[in-house]
């Protein structure tokens, strides 16, 4: 059980700290079905455990303790399996089951426990006895056995470890499940209880609790809950309780657990039940553990996410005294001419979303907003106008949907006094209720971005040209349209969003036309016009210069194929203006790697990467990109040097950004591609054959995950001459598959690019196919699919495409040497002959 996952590495380190171990290890065990446990040994090449029986396990000489960690009420207890495989574990070897949950939980377990007396055994390592505080009730079944059963508490380790040791007597007390001998029945289902009210649940738990859970279950309720977070709150603000407490809140049946794909379990209170424990909780430690949930925010997700816990910690402590007034500006607000607009600092912001999408986001903006309104309630302000803005600039800062629902109510209760600003903050909250969890999560985002876009459109429509109103307008249409584009990837919405912005900037007021510079420098560089995006962002920065938009104007130089000299110049301008913004500094770090590798400085490029890898937090979204760009300098690098050592260096940071890409990536698939190539060009250096067979399995894994013809096309060329070289070296499988392989690049290049002049990676298949037709006894069509190779590369040239012209010689030599043998048709090839026409091994080169 994941819940338990914490306690048992906290286990494993007490055991390894304490020195009376040789080794510690963990194992877990897993349920067939039917049958035995099987329990994991170790992991294999494809990072899948491996199992075994579990009986495997066994030490007959008796000098190992065995620990088995479980609540006892899955399937494997609830079926007899787990209980058969502790009887039968031999009887000199120490073994006892931890157990998570409270003694007063144990008689609903599986494996419920009674208090008694162990008897040290004379022998070490032999058989305890167990004598019962309570006298059985009928005839005591032969051969039954008794296990220690231990709380996680130092007294009962203690208590055990005098039982093996005989320091402090021979006798113990502690707890013990009795196993009998024979096939245990399955346990008969429980009938379900009918569902009890909030109420009800709180009268249960608060009779039956412990006072630390009790305690427990009041502090979360200022908490997101999150397992990590819970066993955080625990930690920090009750470290007399432990895991037993924990279990308590957990099976109160006061929480909900809440859908959606989770690296770990996510809850949430009843609103009736948060608030009633609220109620018990002083807001200054409501304060203290929304403080210690902002540091989980920063320390796991860095600053890519808003850190809302933070936000309403300070408020709470008093930091800003206007919260709850409705007359303060929220976050993010400008005012232009004394009038609150709403508009984001552009400055410092982006129009990307912030923050990873799922239940844990939604609950991390969620609960400090409602902790923050139990202690704080909301004002209502008379002007619907006013509240709409008030409600929209918390909602946008909390991302609490009911606070832009809200919002959106009354800007449309002021649609008929203020038929232009109404509109333009009822697009706002749209815009925003699109951007929250629930809303990506059943698929209402396009519906609220159109009516968005819609209404903004109409406000256009009724302000004056070339007013502030008509301004706001527009821009807002072009972040509404460029939300849509990152959605669906369809250019018309980017094409949309710079026709909002079409105007001459000399008709645009001249406190919109910072905003305007830079959002259409943002735009075209989405649209990757590197040339015209800089031009625009240098405009928007001579008018205010920030660090964010000179990022962003290394980025567009950089698409435009600018002097690195330039770039490097900007990238300078940029880094005093960092400050303490851990995300542009990721990006500063990241531009000047890049620029290190444009230069061909690799070791200073290395070490920028590896610094910007410090910078983005294990499980934020930007460590696997960072790693893929790294790992394909690495592998552009490795496939012009030699050796293996840069070639193992490349396999690493390519398979841990795999581990790192979410799952349904499409990055995943390039990563693949690139472990793909990088085990075919190890081959080629060192002659290890199973990174052949593996090259062909993850290319081929590759194909699935990749949709873009020409990406494909360079999947296939790769997997074309590890086929190849498979059929030539190891004979598994035929070669015609190589040349199926290589005619599938050529027709997906077509299809990606066209013929006229083609690419380098369609040229590159026409003459791999030539020479797979050449070793398989075919002159004459291996002649005409060669005359077709060279027809592209003279197109290529003529266009004055950047070629390999080793590749152009290669492909003149192999067709002369067929001409000139075509009246040897039928004259096998020696093993030499064979070598020199296989294609050579092209590394990926897609960007």
């Amino acid at each position: 059980m994941v819940v338990w996952s914490r306690m048992v590495e906290e286990l494993r380190q007490a055991c390894q700290q304490s020195g009376a171990f040789r080794d510690v290890q963990v194992h877990r065990l897993y349920d067939t079905g039917e049958g035995p446990p099987l329990v994991t040994t170790t992991s294999g090449a494809d990072g899948r455990p491996r199992v075994r029986p579990v009986d495997q396990l066994h030490d007959p000489t008796g000098r190992r303790f065995t620990l088995v960690v479980s609540d006892c009420v899955g399937p494997l207890w609830q079926r007899g399996a787990a209980q058969r495989f502790l009887r039968q574990w031999p009887r000199n070897a120490p073994l006892a089951l931890v157990q998570p949950l409270p003694p007063r939980l144990w008689p609903r377990t599986a494996l419920p426990a009674e208090p008694g007396t162990f008897q040290r055994s004379a022998t070490p390592g032999g058989h305890t006895a167990f004598r019962s505080d309570d006298e059985p009730w009928g005839p005591v079944a032969p051969g039954r056995r008794a296990v220690p059963v231990l709380t996680p508490t130092p007294e009962a380790f203690a208590s055990w470890t005098r039982l093996h040791t005989g320091h402090g007597g021979n006798a113990v007390r502690g707890w013990a499940a009795w196993l009998a001998p024979g096939t245990m029945r399955p346990r008969a289902p429980m009938t379900p209880r009918a569902a009890r009210s909030d109420d009800d649940l709180l009268r249960a738990f608060r009779a039956a609790a412990s006072p630390g859970a009790l305690r427990l279950a009041v502090h979360l309720a200022a908490a997101p809950l999150t397992l990590p977070v819970m066993q955080l709150v625990q930690r920090a603000m009750l470290p007399d309780t432990g895991p037993m407490e924990l279990a308590e809140v957990l099976l109160s049946g006061l929480l909900r657990r809440l859908p959606g794909p989770t690296p770990y379990p996510c809850f949430s209170y009843p609103p009736g039940i948060q608030q009633h424990f609220l109620g018990s909780l002083d807001p200054s430690a409501a304060a203290l553990v929304l403080k210690h949930c902002s540091a989980y925010v920063e320390r796991n997700f860095g600053q890519g996410m808003r850190n809302f816990p933070a936000l309403a910690a300070a408020r709470l402590a008093g930091a800003d005294t206007e919260a709850g007034t409705g007359t303060a500006d929220g976050p993010g607000t400008r005012r232009i001419h004394g009038r609150a607009t709403d508009l984001p600092e552009e400055t410092e912001a982006t129009d990307e979303p912030l923050g990873p999408d799922g239940p844990e986001t939604e609950l991390f903006a969620r609960i400090p907003a409602r902790v923050l309104r139990f202690y704080h309630p909301d004002l209502v302000t008379p002007d619907p106008l006013t509240e709409a803005r008030r409600l929209l600039a918390q909602g946008r800062a909390q991302s609490d949907p009911a606070l832009l629902a809200g919002a959106r109510e009354r800007a449309e209760a002021a649609l008929p006094a203020e038929p232009v600003e109404a509109r333009i903050v009822l697009a706002r909250a749209l815009y925003a209720e699109a951007g929250t969890a629930a809303a990506r999560r059943t698929g209402r985002r396009p519906e609220l971005l159109g009516a968005a876009a819609d209404t903004l459109v109409r406000a256009g429509e009724l302000a004056g040209t070339g007013g502030e109103a008509w301004a706001e307008a527009r821009l807002e249409l072009a972040v509404v349209h460029h939300a849509l584009w990152r959605d669906s990837d369809e250019t018309g919405h980017l094409d949309a969003a710079l026709t909002a912005l079409a105007e001459d900037a000399d008709r645009w007021p001249e406190t919109a036309r910072h905003t305007l510079h830079l959002r259409r420098g943002r735009l075209l560089l989405a649209r990757g016009d590197g040339e015209e995006a800089a031009t625009e962002l240098t405009a928007a920065l001579t008018l205010h210069e920030s660090a964010a938009a000179l990022l962003d104007l290394a980025d567009a130089l950089h698409l435009a194929g600018a002097d690195p000299g330039r770039i490097g110049l900007v990238l300078d301008r940029a880094e005093p203006l960092l400050g303490d913004a851990r995300a542009l500094r990721l990006r500063l770090t990241t531009a000047r790697a890049r620029l290190y590798d444009t230069e061909g400085d690799g070791a200073a490029a290395d070490a920028a990467y590896e610094e910007a890898t410090l910078l983005a937090p294990a499980d934020s979204e930007q460590r696997g990109p960072l790693l893929l760009t790294w790992g394909g300098s690495l592998l552009r690098r490795a496939a012009a040097g030699t050796g293996t050592a840069p070639v193992d260096r490349a396999e690493g940071v390519l398979r841990e950004a795999l581990t790192r890409l979410p799952a349904g990536a499409p990055e995943r698939a390039r990563a693949r591609t690139l472990i793909g190539s990088v085990l075919a060009l190890r081959f080629h250096r060192a002659g290890f054959l199973p990174d052949l067979f593996e090259s062909r399995h993850v290319l081929e894994e590759a194909l699935r995950g990749t949709h873009d013809p020409g990406d494909r096309a360079e999947v296939w060329l790769q997997l074309g001459r590890v086929r190849l070289e498979l059929a030539e070296t190891a004979r598994d499988g035929v070669i015609g598959d190589a040349l199926t392989a290589y005619r599938n690049a050529g027709e997906d290049s077509r299809a990606a690019h066209g013929d006229d002049p083609g690419t380098v990676t369609g040229a590159r298949a026409l003459h791999a196919q030539g020479a797979v037709l050449v070793l398989m006894g075919r002159p004459a069509r291996a002649r005409t699919v060669l005359l077709a190779a060279t027809t592209q590369w003279r197109r290529l040239t003529g266009e004055l495409v950047e070629v390999d012209w080793d590749d152009v010689e290669r492909t003149r030599t192999l067709l002369a040497g067929v001409e000139s043998a075509r009246a040897r048709e039928g004259v096998p090839l020696t093993s030499e002959e064979r070598r020199r026409v296989m294609p050579p091994w092209w590394s990926w080169t897609a960007g």
